[in-house]
Parts: structure tokens; C-alpha cells; sequence
């Protein structure tokens, strides 16, 4: 049963809210629940299971810092390894009896001075404190086309995976061409008569080397922890400092990154002409990279097929482009991605005095130190607007906001204080800071991204480096808050 008080509730069981529930038991904290939608923990390595699933960012990186994995098989983890890390960690940590599963999170409503939760069942818990760890991409982004609704086919988004259709012999049309295609495509084409692939456009794609990890290099960090942990560091140092050079507009490393990236494509790809296609016409960064070994050369294959000229309409037994050709299929794949900052599109979020964050955030995305909104008290958001970052792993950006996250409820403590809520002031000047120097940033160079709004404001990436997030996380300042006492 989900008692109907608590100190601290945690919205979901991905790693944003595992880590924000490991991080309260270190710290003797146990007055707090864990509201998770589904059967099982793990979030987005629970949800996507599209062939090939695997994280673009090295093992040792996307790990926590306080729970570093000697065994890791891969150099860049698949899917079903990462969720049994998130598994082993609930285990390690006693979370358990903290998660409360099957429980969709329907609103959460500040009222009375405290948040009133409601899920999708009806159950009701008050907290007085809110820690959202649902991310910044939960809801997939569906395709949309004039004649949709006529096709006979089979269709599912890569999120929403059938596993249990089978590709084996079938025509398929695969929509995008960004990370889940990446990793996809190299699953599917094996089985499939034919791949059809409908670009938009190209992706930057870079090489990831990935390789298997020895059984000797496992047992030395096993036996090593320290070894284990100064690897990690090194990656971490190259990937901050060399991402960070590469991502500046006309930066030290930004022409070499564009020539690493075209030196991939022409050893990839043999045919001229297919090249030509899958060479983007922005600057390298400007939209998410793409990090794959395999993927390009899928377009030597016969039965694949890449299509630049765009989808005029969708027919009954197929794709019909804008050339006029018909693209006959069985299957249509989804690899769109998802809508960025979409809580406010299945949970409604009311702050003081009633105002909700859809309407908040209705003309423009921002936040306060990527997590907190001026007039929502005590919420907070792991993987809020602005934390995102084109070079190095999410997991220091969660573990950053959870490390800030707690500070708050020290000073909390420590001062009797009922609420902390951003000054909007302060909030703006932050604001204001981040988006002046988005402006010295590749990806703030008005390629259509999803990072961006209409106008071009980028309400989805970090422009510095992720050693500037950490110590800008790294301490609590009463004064930019206006805060209540107990």
C-alpha cells in the first residue's frame, strides 16, 4: 500500500530516481516512496528493446561514480545489461520496499503548502517534497503523414518494439535515420527481404570502436577498484575536454570532428552517390550525433534501400514519395524519437495558486539550475531543461542534480525551512547567461534540431563542459530563493 504521507516522493524508477533513492539511503534518509508506472525499474533500458539496443556512452562512464561495475561485458553496454545494473543496484540498496509499482502518476498539485499526488488508479499521497525523475523523453514521437490512417500494415515506434513480430522475410520501411535507427537498422536488415530507409535529413555519424571487454580486464578491476576508478576518470576528463573543444562553434577541434565524421562515411560507404546522401549539410553537432560502427555500411547491402526525397502521402500497402514512386511494404518502423519536456503532456503539474507548468513553459522552456521553476515549490527535476549535453553521459548530469537535491534538503533542515522556491529573478539571469553562451555553440546554429523551439532557443542542452555542471551543482545559495520557514 502507498502510504498516504511522506517526506519525499520520487516519480519513477529509472536511473534519475534510483539514483536520487540510493543517494537518501547513503545519507540515513528513509522517509521517502518511489512511484513507477510500470512492473520493473530501469526506465528507458526497461522500455526500448528494438534489436541492438546499446548505450553511446562508454560502460565505465555510464555507470554511477558511487557504483562502479568491475564486470561490464562490452565497452558500450547493451540494453538488457544496463537494466540488470539498474536491477543489481535496487538489490544492493534495499530499495524494494520504497518502490510502489503499477503506479502512473496522474497529477501533482501543490496545495495546503505541501504536494498532493494522484496516480492513474486513484491512489493519493501528500509529500513535501516532489523529485521527478520521468526525464525529458518519455513520450515517443510519432510519424505523421497525409493518408496515415489508410495503411494496412504493421507499425510500431523502436520504443514500442513488437516483440514479437518477425521481420524475417518482410519489407520494411524504417522513418529516421538518428541514434535508434542507427542501432537498429544493423539488426534488421540480416532478416528483412528489403529495408527502405526515408531520411529527412542526414546525421553526422562517428565511429564508436566499440569492442568486447577481456575477462582479464574484469578480473584486474575486480581485484583493482582503484584502477577501475582512475580509468573512468580518464574517459570522463577526454570525453568533457575534447567533446567541449569539438562542440564550439568555429572551435579548436571543430573542423577535425567534421573530417573525422566524413573519413567514417567514405570508408563505410563504397557507393559515390549514396555518399553524397548520407553527408549532412550542417555543422557537425548542430543536431544529436550519431555514434555507430555498423551502421553506415548497412547501405552497401542490395536489400537496403535510402530514400532523400521526401513521403508525399501514405497508402494502403505502402510509401509513396514525392517523385511519385510507390515503396511497397509490410511493416512500417518508427524511429523518430520522442517529444522533449513532455511531462506536462501526461501529468499535470500545478504550482501555487493553481498555475500549471504546461502554461509555464507554453511560450518558452527554462528552468533554474536545469531542475527547479519559479512558483513550484520544493520540485524538482532530474534531467531538467538544459542538463543535456552532446558530448559525455546524462548519469554525472543526474548525479550533479541529485548532489544538489540533497544540499537543498540539508539547508532545509538546517534553517527550518518548509519550502524553497526560485527567485524569478535569479531564475532569469540564469537564464539569460545560458542562452548568450549557447549562441558560441555548433548546436545553436538553426539546423531544425530537436534541442531547439521555433525560435531557435535551446531549451534542451548544456554549453559547457560537465565538469562546470558539477561544480555549479555543487553548492546550495539561500539567496537565490525565496524561501518560508516551517
Amino acid at each position: 500500500m502507498i502510504p498516504t504521507k511522506t517526506r519525499i516522493a520520487i516519480l519513477g524508477a529509472g536511473m534519475s530516481g534510483l539514483c536520487m533513492a540510493m543517494q537518501l539511503r547513503k545519507k540515513g534518509i528513509d522517509d521517502f516512496v518511489i512511484l513507477e508506472k510500470a512492473d520493473n525499474v530501469g526506465g528507458t533500458w526497461r522500455e526500448n528493446r528494438y534489436p541492438n539496443i546499446a548505450c553511446d556512452v562508454p560502460s565505465h562512464v555510464y555507470s554511477f561514480s558511487f557504483e562502479l561495475n568491475p564486470n561490464w561485458s562490452h565497452s558500450y553496454s547493451g540494453g538488457a545489461e544496463i537494466l540488470q545494473y539498474c536491477e543489481n543496484c535496487v538489490d544492493k540498496y534495499g530499495l524494494a520496499e520504497f518502490i510502489h509499482y503499477g503506479q502512473e502518476v496522474k497529477a501533482a498539485r501543490f496545495e495546503d503548502e505541501c504536494w498532493k499526488i494522484e496516480t492513474q488508479d486513484g491512489a493519493q499521497l501528500q509529500a513535501d517534497v516532489v523529485v521527478s525523475g520521468l526525464g525529458g523523453l518519455h513520450l515517443p514521437n510519432h510519424f505523421s503523414a497525409e493518408g496515415l490512417e489508410e495503411y494496412n500494415g504493421r507499425r510500431f515506434h523502436t520504443a514500442q518494439w513488437d516483440e514479437d513480430y518477425d521481420l524475417t522475410g518482410k519489407r520494411v520501411a524504417m522513418i529516421g535515420t538518428g541514434a535508434s535507427a542507427a542501432q537498429a537498422l544493423p539488426g534488421i536488415a540480416p532478416l528483412a527481404k528489403e529495408v527502405t530507409v526515408f531520411q529527412r535529413k542526414a546525421a553526422w555519424v562517428f565511429p564508436r570502436m566499440a569492442a568486447e571487454i577481456s575477462d582479464e580486464r574484469r578480473a584486474l578491476f575486480n581485484k583493482h577498484p582503484w584502477l577501475m576508478r582512475l580509468y573512468r576518470w580518464s574517459l570522463w576528463l577526454q570525453m568533457d575536454l575534447l567533446g567541449i573543444l569539438s562542440l564550439r562553434r568555429d572551435g579548436l577541434l571543430s573542423k577535425r570532428l567534421k573530417q573525422a565524421a566524413l573519413d567514417h562515411l567514405e570508408a563505410s560507404v563504397s557507393d559515390p552517390e549514396i555518399r553524397a546522401k548520407l553527408t549532412p549539410d550542417y555543422a557537425a553537432g548542430c543536431k544529436r550525433r550519431v555514434i555507430a560502427d555498423d551502421y553506415l555500411t548497412m547501405f552497401n547491402r542490395d536489400n537496403v534501400h535510402l530514400v532523400t526525397d521526401g513521403i508525399e502521402r501514405i497508402e494502403a500497402n505502402g510509401i509513396r514519395d514525392k517523385l511519385g514512386n510507390l515503396h511497397e511494404i509490410d511493416v512500417l518502423i518508427e524511429a523518430t524519437g520522442f517529444k522533449p519536456f513532455d511531462i506536462t503532456d501526461y501529468v499535470e503539474v500545478c504550482g501555487r495558486d493553481g498555475q500549471q507548468l504546461k502554461e509555464v513553459w507554453k511560450d518558452k522552456v527554462d528552468s533554474f539550475r536545469t531542475m527547479m521553476v519559479p512558483g513550484f515549490p520544493n520540485f524538482f527535476m532530474m534531467l531538467g531543461p538544459n542538463s543535456a549535453t552532446g558530448h559525455t553521459s546524462a548519469l554525472i548530469m543526474i548525479e550533479s542534480t541529485v548532489n544538489y537535491v540533497i544540499k537543498c534538503l540539508e539547508l532545509m533542515n538546517s534553517r527550518g525551512l518548509q519550502h524553497l522556491d526560485p527567485d524569478p529573478q535569479v531564475v532569469a539571469q540564469y537564464n539569460g547567461r545560458l542562452q548568450r553562451d549557447m549562441k558560441k555553440m555548433v548546436f545553436s546554429g538553426g539546423c531544425d534540431a530537436w534541442y531547439t523551439d521555433d525560435n531557435d532557443y535551446n531549451f534542451t542542452l548544456w554549453p559547457y563542459s560537465a565538469a562546470r555542471f558539477v561544480y555549479e551543482q555543487n553548492k546550495v545559495d539561500p539567496d537565490e530563493f525565496r524561501v518560508s520557514a516551517r
